[in-house]
């Protein structure tokens, strides 16, 4: 009955704790981030959904090019178990037709249930775990509540939904450690380590470094009688850990790899060891500390006890964790410092308020009224230290009356000794909990964060989900003739916007993407993208060779935006605001040639160059001399440079006019039909700024110096239709450029390429496997396929297996023979059939290790 209890009054506090939103819900308003909330969270939620409920776990073709959405989207949803649970649940009332299909909007719709059944499992559980630890139920309850009714509980969930999964497995974890010290039982370490390493690699490195803290800790400060002893606890750490790590081989390790694979460019600017900018006990946008810690750590008579000794200990190191963006660059894989850990300083403030808050009968006076008095200057020296109060805020007034508040109350429970008084804590504390919470998501997630504008609206309009421009998609799929093609189209910034809209597209947004795509658009033939940041893809920067090579067979633009209309493409659909282009010079999804090209052998020439080999052979990864390179003299044309607005002396332009720059005048226009690639070097010297790039009438951004999205790719290449003059505009202030060329493209080449027989007489692509029949009458060595290469593709020809090769920088290349050629090819995870044996071994030893131990013991 008590557990019962428990669940409801978790579930109610839950529900509370999430007013804010539910009253936004019922006004139709999402607790879903504008940004990556929209951008991520519930795309992600809909691609894997409709891949799960169809029987495919491992690949899609609608996720940019293609991609492993297993190991791809491990970092997100694909292993979580707060998904898989919510993804039978949902697929259960869709099958009774109580749920429509889910996607995006239904997945934000649902967002705030969600979140609140997770919170109240975060409570339920962390409730327990501080019961083992032999706190009353009454401390052990206020502890969760101090964890759980945390600002950054409701900051993972809006913004990154999946980083609140972690709030279940850290209190696991320490349980887990718990009952090695205690009763010397390792089951529930190992399960819980398991399910981390399985739920989510990057917070079970997290979770790993921040249980790691407290073992540390924990090791010299015992808190039971007839302990285990330190070595053997460590020896059973490092035993079950490893069992755990086996468990999860089948998860853990392909989303390693996949981490490992992902290309996103070092963080370059010099990280501090410390920073006192931010206020943790005011305005922190991560976690502002509960006024009742706060006066507890000051309480002398508290450290007598082991358990408040321990939390409050590790209490102080995540205060100096919190204020080192170097320990936050750790905790982020030694990356740009992210502050996702500091769930744990919530956690172990918790502890500690629990521990404290059954020995307030042996409080004396004069330690309460002595921590009065020392927290007082605490929060006075916070506040006078920083710049920015303002007592119109409810951040800088509400801390101190609780704290206020907290002080009279703790003094009344040490003079007069009344139980009435203590609960008059324990409520007035998961009040002020309730209230700053509250506060939280009003001004640090709806207001600042611009959530209040996410609902059913603007997920339905212009920017996120056009009914105008999925009319004109659904007229595509209509005339379409195959499974191959690809559209050109983003709603705004939203580089997923082709798994909303249901279709495939040439655009990928994701912290973990295939890192030869990632080459193949910043290194191999830089394609710029519109803007400049990390862990995305986009378009093909309207070059026509790229679109031809890659099934990008249609092209969405508003009707005034002819400039970015790639050559060679014509209109075929129009609708009030948008025409739909269609490619007249596709080539072939699978194309064959015995004409190899290498990396190295094009490492120095021009992207141009680089577009013609892979139209006239193809081009491998091999350390061979490869074939004579295609012809391209006369691309590189001459042109006259002049100033405008600015002072250029060959390396560093300083741009003195609001629009200014150079201008490149090319000769002899008249004999050019087609479009010029311009190249150069380009970098701002302004410390942090960023800008916008106009060459004639195509604009791209650039990151400033300071931005953790910045690439650091500078070698940049533009496409623009053939003009007698290419005008280079940049706002003003000081540049590094050098290295200017412009190529001319005048499109014979993939004219040519365009006239090559098709050789594919059958495809069937199924999930992850595809089936094709391809003829090669022409006895070619080599076929490549406009598929995304990932090792874990595996593939035969003729029944018999071959070597899946990296074509084109980015794409699948095999080995063929001559005449009629079954081609199959299958994709799993790398090492998936051999992980999966170790899962299941490592199971299995687990049981037979668990079952030993206790016969042992």
């Amino acid at each position: 009955m008590k557990y019962v209890k428990l669940f409801f009054v978790s579930l109610l506090l839950a529900i509370v704790g999430h007013a804010v939103f539910l009253v936004q819900r019922a006004n139709e308003h999402y607790m879903v981030g504008i940004n990556d909330g929209l951008s991520q969270m519930t795309v992600f939620k809909q691609l894997l959904y409709e891949h799960y409920t169809a029987g495919e776990f491992f690949y899609s073709f609608s996720f940019g090019f293609g991609a492993d959405i297993y190991s791809g989207l491990s970092y997100y949803f694909s292993t979580s178990f707060v998904f898989a649970a919510t993804v039978a649940l949902f697929f259960l009332l869709e099958s009774i037709g109580l749920l429509s299909t889910p996607d995006a909007l239904l997945w934000a719709q649902a967002a705030v249930f969600i979140s609140t059944v997770r919170l109240t499992a975060v409570l339920f559980l962390t409730t327990l775990v501080f019961r083992y630890l032999k706190l009353s139920w009454p401390a052990a309850f206020i502890g969760a509540a101090i964890y759980g009714l945390s600002g950054m509980f409701f900051r993972h969930t809006v913004y990154w939904e999946f980083f609140a999964d972690a709030y279940l497995w850290l209190p696991l974890l320490i349980l887990g450690v718990e009952k090695i010290f205690r009763e010397r039982a390792p089951g529930w370490f190992l399960a819980a380590a398991a399910i981390s390493l399985i739920d989510n690699f990057y917070f079970a490195y997290i979770n790993f470094l921040l249980t790691a803290i407290y073992i540390l800790v924990r090791l010299f400060i015992p808190l039971a009688h007839d302990e285990i002893e330190r070595k053997r606890a460590l020896l059973l750490f490092l035993v079950t850990g490893l069992i755990s790590f086996g468990i999860s081989a089948v998860s853990f390790i392909p989303a390693v790899y996949a981490y490992l694979n992902n290309h996103r460019p070092s963080f370059e600017q010099d990280i501090a060891s410390f920073d006192f900018a931010d206020n943790i006990l005011f305005t922190s946008r991560y976690i502002v500390l509960p006024a009742i810690f706060v006066l507890f750590l000051f309480v002398a008579g508290f450290y007598k006890n082991r358990a408040f000794r321990l939390f409050s200990i590790l209490g102080f190191i995540g205060i100096v964790l919190h204020y080192s963006p170097l320990a936050a660059s750790a905790f982020n894989g030694f990356s740009a410092p992210q502050y996702r850990w500091e769930y744990f300083l919530a956690l172990v403030a918790g502890g500690a308020v629990a521990a404290a808050f059954d020995q307030l009968h042996k409080l004396t006076m004069r330690h309460v009224l002595l921590a009065v008095f020392s927290s007082a200057c605490f929060y006075f020296a916070f506040l006078t230290a920083d710049p920015d109060r303002d007592w119109s805020e409810p951040a800088f007034y509400v801390p101190l009356i609780v704290w206020a508040l907290t002080a009279t109350v703790l003094v009344l429970v040490t003079r007069y000794r009344k139980s009435g008084f203590k609960w008059i804590l324990l409520t007035g504390t998961i009040a002020s909990l309730l209230l700053s919470v509250n506060l939280y998501q009003k001004d640090w997630l709806l207001e600042r964060g611009n959530i209040e504008e996410v609902n059913e609206e603007m997920m339905t309009s212009s920017g996120f989900d056009d009914p105008e421009v999925r009319r004109l998609i659904e007229e595509i799929h209509a005339q379409a003739d195959g499974q191959t093609y690809r559209i050109d189209w983003m709603e705004g910034v939203r580089n997923n916007t082709p798994i909303v809209q249901d279709f495939r597209g040439l655009s990928a947004y994701s912290s973990i993407l295939n890192k030869n795509l990632l080459y193949f658009y910043l290194y191999d033939l830089r394609i710029d993208m519109g803007r400049e940041s990390v862990s995305r893809y986009a378009t093909l920067g309207n070059r026509a060779n790229l679109h031809s090579m890659m099934q990008g067979t249609y092209v969405i633009r508003e009707n005034d935006d002819t400039q970015n209309v790639p050559y060679g493409f014509t209109e075929v659909l129009a609708s009030d605001h948008y025409k739909v282009y269609e490619n007249q010079m596709e080539l072939p999804f699978v194309r064959s040639s015995s004409a190899v090209h290498t990396e190295e052998q094009l490492e120095d020439r021009s992207v141009l160059v680089r577009e013609h080999a892979m139209l006239s052979g193809i081009v491998l990864d091999i350390p061979a001399t490869g074939a004579p390179i295609p012809e391209s003299d006369g691309t590189d044309l001459p042109f006259v440079l002049s100033e405008v607005g600015a002072r250029f002396d060959g390396k560093t332009l300083q741009v003195t006019a609001a629009d200014g720059g150079i201008d490149l005048s090319v000769q002899e226009l008249q004999r050019f039909e087609g479009d010029f690639y311009v190249s150069f070097h380009l970098e701002s010297e302004a410390a942090d700024k960023g800008f916008n790039l106009a060459v004639n009438d195509y604009v791209t951004s650039r990151k400033s110096n300071a931005s953790v999205y910045k690439t650091h790719v500078d070698d940049l290449t533009v496409r623009i239709p053939a003009a007698g003059t290419v005008e280079i505009r940049l706002p003003e202030g000081d540049y590094r450029l050098t290295d200017i060329r412009i190529d001319y493209e005048d499109y014979s080449t993939l004219q040519e390429a365009v006239q090559a027989e098709d050789g594919l007489r059958a495809l069937e692509l199924d999930g992850s496997s595809i089936q094709l029949t391809y003829d090669n009458p022409e006895a070619h060595d080599f076929a490549k396929i406009a598929i995304p290469y990932e090792k874990g593709w595996e593939a035969s020809v003729n029944g018999e297996k071959v070597e899946v090769l990296k074509a084109d920088y980015a794409m699948i290349g095999l080995p063929i023979e001559a005449g009629e050629n079954a081609i199959t090819l299958t994709y799993r995870p790398p090492f998936f059939a051999v992980l999966l044996l170790i899962t299941v071994l490592s199971l299995l030893g687990s049981f037979f290790f668990l079952r030993h131990f206790r016969r042992s013991k």
